[in-house]
């Protein structure tokens, strides 16, 4: 920002801009004076860093430590967890199967010995029997790994479902923030709208000009404001949903900024492509179905081949009556022929189950390549979508400001500010559109990526690079935004913040501080 001298003369408002940098910078009274004297020469932007308030500090460590709470308790991810810990005590079924099985039984009834005026006798014969399977074909193995297959395939599950509601919680997070913010653009719009109807008011009180243009702005008023309406009913619903996950309602001018740390950036489609086949959850889940759809097929044909089990059996009769001995050890030898069309549906049907599996991985691969493609491709494309639009907006505020301050002086129409005004405020709504699904973008491409992981007994350093520290934009006539809230992550501007009061005019220049570059 810099002033020229004319004849020796400063501009007019130098004063102002001298006393309201004076005391933007606090400058001593010294060195403002050596400032009306000397020229002045060109400001230099500086960061100015403020320490954020324990209560805030407090606020941003509760959402990064409800967000870490939803990851595992959301009723999604229980469901998960509870059938993985389901296949888990399969797994350990399926082992015991190798050891010894015990069996007690008893019988009773009543005996005669067929002699000659021979007594029947009742009697009690308790047995108790050991049994253990030495050569079983492999099907006990095939078994093991069957429900080895099916656990890891369920861990994986609880996973991609954690992942999943991480990524709704985060929507919702910023959906909360992009329609307060745009509510509160829609406000500013009326209050710039009544301005201007006022000044207009007069005008028509003063016989200088018709009702016409009060009417239109009068229109135009109620537009914003049913606009504005809608805005904040599109809030409050997004609160609502923002409650479901993270249990508590948000004050929105304490949320912190939410930005992609920079290594998930991606740089090219195909290394996208790549991370999302290496890394991820669905792929992981459908070959461990695959697994264990190939383990019950191996299970099947292993029950083609005889058994050999060791048995133990002690039997106690006290009447002598049983014929058996009172121990038994003996080398069991089974062999189930059955009628040979069972068993050979069984293995066709486990494996028309392993095609129907690998059918699946198909599926999920070709999914998971088009929500990678699309989402890599949206969030390139909405990176430069923001540029055009931060120019955009930036130049038309210029204008609306300039047909303004005709206004003012009589040299221009109210249709044609109103018009500007339109123009302005709906690429500004663009923008903010712009800004908040570029960051949704990434966070889906970072989902697609496996990067939305959150371990439960901590190293997740991710999260807190997401969020930010805590700040609220600031919608002003002149300066348009302000705060990190909407600054782009590859973008580091000036911005000017203006507030006025009936006695003096502060201006206040400060670098945006530049955010982690995103995806």
């Amino acid at each position: 920002m810099k002033r020229r001298m004319t004849n020796g003369r400063r501009p007019a408002g130098t004063g102002v801009l001298c006393a309201a940098l004076a005391a933007s910078f606090a400058l001593p009274p010294a060195a403002m004076a050596q400032e009306q004297q000397d020229p002045p020469p060109s400001l230099v932007l500086a960061r100015r860093l403020s320490q954020p308030s324990i209560g805030t500090a407090g606020y941003v460590q509760r959402v990064k430590q409800a967000l870490v709470a939803l990851s595992q308790e959301y009723p999604e991810v229980q469901t998960a967890q509870a059938a993985a810990n389901t296949s888990g005590f399969q797994i350990d079924q399926a082992k015991k199967a190798r050891y010894p099985r015990f069996k007690v039984g008893t019988s009773s009834g009543n005996y005669n010995s067929g002699a000659a005026n021979a007594q029947t006798q009742s009697y009690n014969v308790i047995t108790a029997e050991a049994r253990m399977s030495l050569l079983d074909g492999g099907a006990i193995s095939a078994s093991i790994r069957a429900a080895e297959a099916g656990n890891e395939a369920d861990g994986q599950a609880v996973t991609t479902t954690s992942q999943k509601v991480v990524l709704d919680a985060l929507t919702a997070y910023l959906q909360v923030q992009r329609f307060d913010l745009k509510k509160e653009i829609a406000h500013r719009s009326t209050e710039i709208v009544a301005e201007l109807s006022k000044a207009e008011a007069r005008r028509v009180a003063l016989g200088a000009t018709g009702e016409n243009d009060l009417n239109m702005a009068s229109a135009r008023r109620a537009s914003v404001a049913a606009r504005e309406a809608d805005f904040e009913a599109q809030r409050d619903e997004a609160i609502a949903k923002f409650r479901s996950y993270f249990k508590f309602t948000p004050i929105t001018r304490n949320l912190p900024v939410l930005a992609a740390p920079p290594q998930w950036r991606i740089d090219t489609q195909a290394e996208a492509l790549r991370r999302a086949e290496e890394r991820s959850t669905e792929i992981a889940e459908a070959q461990g179905r695959i697994n264990k759809a190939k383990a019950l097929v191996e299970q099947q044909e292993a029950s083609i081949w005889p058994t050999v089990e060791a048995v133990i059996v002690k039997s106690k009769d006290p009447r002598g009556v049983s014929p058996q001995d009172p121990t038994r050890t003996a080398l069991e030898l089974s062999w189930n022929f059955g009628s040979g069309f069972d068993r050979q549906l069984r293995v066709r049907t486990a494996m028309a189950e392993v095609e129907n599996q690998e059918a699946k991985l198909e599926g999920v691969k070709l999914n998971l390549f088009e929500l990678t493609s699309a989402s890599w491709s949206r969030t390139v494309s909405g990176r430069e979508r923001e540029r055009q639009l931060m120019e955009a907006v930036s130049t038309s505020g210029q204008a609306f400001r300039g047909r303004r301050r005709l206004l003012e002086f009589g040299r221009d129409t109210l249709p044609q500010v109103l018009d500007a005004q339109l123009e302005y405020y709906n690429l500004l709504f663009d923008y903010v559109d712009a800004v908040f699904d570029l960051r949704v973008n990434e966070l889906r491409l970072a989902r697609t990526t496996g990067e939305l992981r959150i371990d439960p007994e901590g190293g997740n350093e991710w999260v807190d690079r997401v969020f930010g520290a805590p700040s609220r934009t600031v919608l002003t006539e002149d300066g348009l935004l302000s705060g990190p809230c909407l600054a782009s992550n590859s973008t580091c501007a000036s911005e000017a913040r203006v507030d006025r009061s009936e006695n003096a005019q502060t201006v206040t220049l400060r670098r945006a501080e530049r955010l982690p570059a995103g995806n």
